[in-house]
């Protein structure tokens, strides 16, 4: 050490000593016949920014009427 440069980088002990990486898909054994009957392959997540315009905002709207639905009734359980 003598202030010298360790070539060892170092980590703290929480620090994964590599990066996480996610798998690409998810796979569940029992869905594997009915992919296979699709034929569109493994399942993957949707990623909103690739739909075109009119779907993602009808996305969006649902997603958004769904969240305050959930708010209105738990304001109004906690009201009542």
């Amino acid at each position: 050490m003598n202030g010298q440069d360790d070539p060892k980088p170092k980590y703290h002990e929480s620090q994964p000593s590599r990066p996480y990486v996610p798998e690409e898909s998810y796979r569940d054994d029992h869905l594997n016949p009915l992919q296979r009957a699709e034929g569109g392959g493994p399942i993957r997540r949707v990623n909103m920014d690739q739909m075109p315009k009119p779907l993602r905002y009808f996305g969006y709207a649902i997603a958004t009427i769904f969240l305050l639905g959930i708010v209105i009734i738990l304001l109004t359980d906690w009201f009542s």
